[in-house]
């Protein structure tokens, strides 16, 4: 595009200009984009492409062009004249810089590879996309003044929806707000009487494990450009280290350190209890790609003995890299620890937030702390700590000093929109208000909201969604031009080699048994691909392993067995056929099966190439009774649902799909894995006994045409009656407990007043939120509710005739407790039952099946068939 010339997207150069030159380095983008609306308008207006008819749509999408226009040119406005801005953008681009360096150079090292930082340091490496750039400067003005309307608004708050293609770098864009927003708070410093050097800044949310634990894993290496950058100046970005925490269940990471202290010993040969998740959620350092063993580069600190820390070190093996001393790698993932310390960039999932009426001390990631422990860190009324310490061998002695609140997160991110839909979706949008009133705060009489920034590729009637999950009006970026190919971020390409493209083949063979199919499919791809690698070598690497996807278990464990045994054998006979033999020993799944300490090492495998010279030299050490220096690459990868969003592997060429998907996004965002750096094929076979899938196979060609137009809508309903049944007593009692310290201890159940401010303003909070989504009657309705849900909490909280204590959970057994919150199960639902996950709405229900009839029927005894007389 002639009109982008003099743009800069370099990184290290947008990091490093004086600050008076960066306008001049960035005016040609909204220069370019306002020639390309302008050219849409004339288009318009000449009536020459029969657009005539879709004059209202055409209208409405250049004006959403225009406003972005506006949005962009606010931004580059707002670093000319706000030096705060100026230095936040300038750090953004300096982190972003590194990060992109040392993923690429942590990838390589991971790999076997001999390589620089300084050969990698090249413009190609650390350099913007333009939707990337452009989507950071839309949202400075609302990072920088807490009063912005697109911020601020009580119902006309922005949203902004990044929709952009699989694998197109959307991670990337949110990255770099990330890293401006951590900056901002720094410089920012304190606002409205809250500190913005400590607390959470970003909260980044993700629906799936999977996705959760691979974009944790490249965020780090964001945060430690951050920490790198702040450690060669504190007088600027401050004392407190940048940190990132991953706060996910306790299936995935410890919820004490003490947990976190069983696991090392474990790795370390001693004994174990069991039972929790893994403190060890990176296999490599992220800075250096040096390898991680938790036996030796996990060190816990318990809090009875210590700082209550558990450290993960790089495990250079001279030191050399940055974080191998000291705390190691700024991560937290031990969620006691994440309330003490307080990650500036915490990543969740959404189901994380169903602990909100069970856990007081979740209330410090909103930034309300009651103090500062100078061994322990942060304090809450739920957190047990002492107030003072006494000197030991190592530490000096530590008192709690008070503290003031700190400023809440200030960006949620949420990534895979689509995925916030049906059930847990409704839910989430019902704990949304709960999140959305607790991350407010007010300054100079204003109430300050978060910033809420969403990211998907396959999504239909956002709008109506984004209102009834976040309250918030919604502007999708990039906005969509007058053709589907052209938005001037993106444009749509004819396959090529420079671009290349992804090839869908669709195959059904009727009358034949669908394991028949499936092992003839999966012996022609692999036999193929090897005949290739014998051919041409490491070129053909994308082709060699095989994805397969799976829409349930049962269908993959059964593929599994024939890949072990039927496919392997007929696969050693190949030649017979013109194809090379080929041996699989090397087979991996990434299904909910796989235990948490087992997926990141799965994904490192799948990263491993297929390399003539490397499997010759592993052969050679076999033979010496050597250890063997490379890792083997897998050949198969058997997987269902949970592939389909944050598995970035770029070898990636092939997958086969055994039956159509449930649903058109799902089947984009899986087919999406493959095909990303090399030409991709996607063999979708399909099974002649179901009609839907014979259906999609009859119309194959024009269903895969337009497949982003059968992406289906969504359905959020927070206030649905359902949904209030099992929700709104968890949101009631989050917003009172998370927003009162004086209600906030465990044992402070019992101190509820009607007419306290916390209580009416959460009762308030609750019924506009409801107005505002499902109107007037909706907000009576709930207000009803509530009203019924509180007086029953007032009743508990009566004294008893025993002197029974009303607690919110009962942590011992304790005989006078009386137990307010009730868990979820097989037990009869309750007024104030909680659910402890919001994926698990209903408990399961056993299905005995019995050759006896029903009590009631013993005496009906089946009836011979009798032909009624014809009348």
């Amino acid at each position: 595009i002639p009109e982008l010339a003099g743009l800069s997207l370099d990184m290290k150069e947008l990091a490093q200009v004086k600050p008076e030159d960066l306008p001049r380095l960035l005016t040609p983008l909204p220069h370019a984009y306002a020639c390309w609306i302008e050219q849409q308008q004339d288009r318009l207006q000449q009536q020459t492409d029969g657009l005539d008819a879709w004059e209202v749509a055409a209208n409405r999408a250049i004006a959403n062009g225009k406003e972005t226009l506006r949005r962009i040119q606010e931004g580059i406005h707002l670093l000319q004249t706000n030096p705060q801005a100026v230095q936040g953008f300038q750090f953004a681009n300096a982190a972003m810089w590194q990060q992109r360096l040392h993923s690429l150079y942590a990838e390589k090292i991971r790999r076997g590879e001999s390589v620089t930082l300084e050969e990698l340091d090249i413009p190609k490496n650390r350099s913007w996309y333009p939707f990337q750039l452009a989507f950071v400067l839309v949202n400075l003005p609302s990072l920088t003044d807490l009063h912005h309307r697109d911020r601020t608004h009580p119902t006309e708050a922005i949203a902004d929806l990044l929709w952009f293609p699989t694998g197109g770098g959307k991670t990337e864009a949110y990255l770099g707000l990330t890293a401006y927003t951590l900056a901002i708070r720094r410089l920012q410093g304190i606002v409205g009487d809250r500190d913005g050097e400590n607390g959470v800044a970003v909260l980044m949310r993700y629906t799936l494990r999977l996705l959760t634990l691979q974009q944790f894993q490249r965020a780090t290496t964001l945060i430690c450009a951050c920490e790198s950058i702040r450690r060669e100046d504190e007088t600027t970005w401050g004392k407190v280290p940048f940190r990132i925490g991953l706060w996910v269940g306790q299936s995935s990471t410890p919820n004490y350190t003490s947990q976190s202290e069983e696991f090392v010993k474990q790795k370390r040969g001693q004994s174990y209890t069991g039972g929790t998740g893994s403190p060890h959620q990176l296999t490599n350092c992220p800075w250096c790609g040096s390898a991680i063993d938790p036996g030796k580069h996990i060190h816990v600190d318990p809090v009875d003995k210590g700082r209550g820390r558990t450290v993960i070190k790089c495990g250079d093996a001279i030191g050399s890299c940055l974080f191998s001393k000291g705390e190691g790698l700024p991560v937290v993932v031990v969620d006691e620890e994440i309330y003490r310390r307080l990650p500036s960039l915490l990543i969740a999932t959404v189901d994380k937030f169903a602990q909100m009426p069970w856990k007081g001390e979740v209330q410090m990631l909103f930034g309300r702390v009651s103090g500062y422990c100078d061994r322990h860190g942060f304090r809450s009324p739920d957190l047990q700590d002492e107030n003072s310490h006494k000197k030991t061998a190592k530490l000096p002695a530590a008192k709690t000093v008070p503290h003031r609140n700190l400023r809440p997160p200030d960006l949620i991110i949420q990534d895979e929109l689509h995925l916030i839909s049906g059930p847990l979706g409704t839910l989430v949008g019902l704990y949304e208000t709960a999140v959305d009133e607790l991350a407010s705060w007010q300054v100079n009489g204003q109430k300050v909201r978060p910033k809420v920034v969403a990211s998907t590729a396959t999504i239909r009637q956002a709008q109506t969604q984004v209102n009834n999950l976040f309250l918030r009006s919604l502007q999708v970026f990039p906005p969509q031009g007058l053709d589907i190919e052209d938005n001037f971020f993106s444009r749509q390409r004819d396959p090529s080699e420079e671009y290349p493209g992804r090839r869908y083949l669709g195959i059904c063979a009727p009358g034949k048994r669908l394991k028949a199919t499936m092992i003839r499919v999966y012996v022609a791809t692999l036999a193929s691909a090897q005949t290739l690698y014998e051919k041409y070598g490491k070129e053909v690497d994308p082709w060699m392993t095989l994805v397969g996807y799976f829409n349930s278990l049962r269908e993959l464990g059964g593929t599994r067995r024939l890949v072990e045994d039927d496919i392997r054998t007929r696969l050693t006979k190949m030649e017979q056929r013109g194809l090379a033999k080929r041996f699989l020993p090397h087979l991996d799944e990434l299904t909910s099966r796989k235990d948490s300490t087992e997926i990141p090492q799965i994904l490192d495998k799948l990263e491993v190439p297929f390399d003539p010279d490397q499997a010759a030299d592993n052969k050679k050490r076999r033979k010496a009774g050597e250890k063997v220096k490379n890792p083997e690459p897998l050949d198969v990868i058997l997987a269902t649902n949970m592939i389909s969003v944050g598995v970035d592997v770029k070898r990636l060429g092939v997958m086969v799909v055994c039956g159509q998907p449930k649903n058109t996004a799902e089947y984009i965002q899986a087919t999406s894995r493959v095909g990303r750096s090399s030409p991709g094929l996607v063999i979708t076979i399909y099974n002649w006994a179901r009609p839907r899938d014979l259906s999609h196979y009859e119309r194959f060609a024009h269903y895969h045409a337009t497949f982003y137009q059968n992406v289906e809508a969504l359905s959020v309903t927070p206030f649905a009656s359902g949904a209030l049944d099992r929700g709104l007593t968890a949101l009631l009692v989050s917003l009172i407990r998370l927003g009162d310290e004086g209600l906030n201890a465990n044992d402070a159940a019992g101190d509820i007043q009607r007419d306290s401010p916390s209580v009416q303003g959460a009762i308030a909070t609750i019924v506009q939120r409801a107005e505002a989504i499902g109107g007037v009657p909706q907000g009576q309705a709930v207000r009803q509710e509530l009203a019924a849900k509180l007086d029953h909490w007032l009743s508990q909280a009566k004294p008893s005739p025993g002197g029974g204590t009303l607690k919110y959970q009962i942590k011992k057994r304790e005989g006078t407790t009386i137990q307010l919150l009730k868990h979820s199960g097989n037990a009869r639902w309750q007024d104030f039952t909680c659910l402890n996950s919001l994926r698990n709405v209903e408990p399961t229900i056993g299905l005995i099946f019995t050759e006896q009839p029903p009590d009631d029927d013993s005496d009906r005894l089946p009836q011979p068939y009798r032909k009624q007389e014809e009348t």
